[in-house]
């Protein structure tokens, strides 16, 4: 393909963790290292989590890999930050595997435990002056934990969503959050999908998740789904709290359908204060009424919902946040209390929705629609984006014949490429999406026309894969 015969073979490292070393090089020949990071928690090749000081790395394994990321950037005559990245085996063997020439997403946790603001110190080196600091001058105190806040749905296999924030309210003061979000923005497809840095500094690790969990459990993102109540789990789990994250853990784990992977279902809560809430909007039922029933749908699950008298409900939504007093009789509807469960409503098509998140966990709980309109049901005869993107790639044309699993086109969006399937053989009969265009999803891109003699068989109707350079 490039005109070059030459054949070159690399180690594999199966369940390696991904550490690499921040450096930073000034035109004066002076050369340092601030420690190393381990960002070994990805999904798709692409960070989720990143801490300092790793906690697999000996103090042996520190200065070897202190030493070779600043031998590298003095082989290059490089100047400036630079991350230096290695692949660290099971027997704790580092391998080199790239250097970034930029400062990384994850610097603040590197500024965190050694209190330096490295993109100060960026511009000083480009603007000729010397580092401010010597090797032996550099101090780390405690660590650090950065989550990555991704627009993306971590029960779908990871597939990027674009919408509209209603409510961010990030409420830890200790906690340094980088963003740009406000109530009202949109979020397009068309860049990385990560929205927020979540950053906690602790005394020690276990302080650092703690800070970390109690950030992303109070700051839950509503209107768009995210991996925000997947990461608060995350740092629960045992292979992260005792730092057995490889690599590819995530991705096993999508593979094997991991407890971790599955939607969480609403708590007895989640149905009581939306109900409630909801019930709100039948205020002119006749005085005679003293109870209402409502049929709420989350996601794919409807329960029929019985609500006292509204007289004995009480709520209020101040600021993006609910506060609740449930008083219910019988055996249905127990006494219960809430207070601080982040909430919005907004119309739609179903009436109106309720955006509830609880320990940082979000539900969208709506009024359950028993019209046709509203089927769910994939038709074999239509195929769909399964993200707003951009169409990059069309395969087939009008006429020709296609097999069950078949590839038709790709879906562009937010650094993923997602490829939609035929699930049934069939001829494509029209084409409604042409390459680099703008689609929405569900957006219908093919016509099939399945082929009588040929048993529909269950094909994945979308297969997410990581497009793009190695992730930053």
């Amino acid at each position: 393909a490039f005109g070059d015969g030459t054949l070159m073979l690399e180690r594999l490292v199966a369940h390696g963790r991904h550490i690499e070393v921040q450096v930073f090089a000034d035109q004066h020949g002076h050369l340092l290292h601030l420690g190393e990071r381990d960002c070994s928690t990805q999904r798709r090749r692409q960070k989720l989590i990143e801490e300092t000081p790793s906690p697999i790395v000996t103090p042996a394994l520190r200065k070897t890999l202190g030493q070779a990321a600043v031998a590298a950037a003095a082989a290059v005559g490089y100047v400036g930050a630079g991350t230096v990245e290695f692949i660290v085996d099971e027997q704790l063997r580092p391998y080199f595997l790239e250097m970034n020439t930029r400062l990384q997403v994850e610097h603040p946790v590197t500024e965190s435990v050694t209190g330096l603001d490295l993109v100060e110190w960026q511009l000083r080196v480009a603007g000729g002056e010397a580092l401010p600091l010597r090797q032996e001058d550099i101090v780390w105190r405690g660590h650090a934990i950065e989550a990555r806040l991704i627009a993306e749905d971590p029960y779908d296999g990871w597939k990027p969503q674009a919408g509209t924030v209603l409510s961010w309210r990030p409420q830890d003061a200790h906690v340094r959050v980088d963003h740009g979000l406000h109530d009202g923005q949109a979020v397009p497809p068309f860049y990385d999908a990560m929205v927020a840095k979540v950053v906690a500094h602790g005394t020690s690790r276990s302080d650092a998740i703690r800070r970390l969990r109690r950030a992303l459990a109070d700051a839950p993102l509503l209107g768009i789904a995210n991996n925000g109540g997947f990461l608060r789990a995350l740092l629960d789990h045992p292979d992260f709290t005792q730092a057995r994250m490889s690599t590819t853990r995530l991705d096993e784990w999508a593979a094997d359908d991991h407890p971790l992977l599955q939607r969480p279902a609403p708590p007895e809560l989640a149905w009581r204060l939306a109900a409630a809430w909801l019930a709100d909007g039948f205020a002119q039922r006749p005085a005679s009424v003293r109870a209402l029933s409502l049929r709420l749908r989350c996601g794919d699950t409807a329960r029929d919902c019985r609500v006292p008298d509204a007289g004995v409900t009480q709520l209020a939504l101040r600021d993006g946040w609910l506060s609740a007093q449930v008083d219910g009789v019988g055996g249905r509807w127990p006494a219960a209390s809430s207070a601080g469960p982040g909430a919005a409503q907004r119309p739609d098509a179903r009436g109106l929705s309720l955006h509830l998140a609880i320990d940082g966990q979000v539900w969208v709980l709506h009024e359950a629609s028993d019209s046709p309109a509203h089927a769910t049901r994939p038709d074999p005869r239509q195929v769909r984006s399964p993200v707003t993107g951009t169409v990059a790639q069309v395969l087939v044309q009008v006429g020709e014949t296609v097999q069950a699993g078949q590839p038709l086109a790709s879906v562009e969006a937010m650094k993923m490429e997602m490829w939609v399937k035929a699930g049934v053989r069939a001829t494509v009969t029209a084409i409604r999406a042409a390459a680099l265009a703008p689609v929405s999803a569900g957006a219908i891109l093919i016509d099939l026309e399945p082929l009588p003699e040929s048993p529909e068989s269950p094909v994945s109707p979308a297969t997410p894969s990581p497009t793009g350079p190695h992730d930053a």
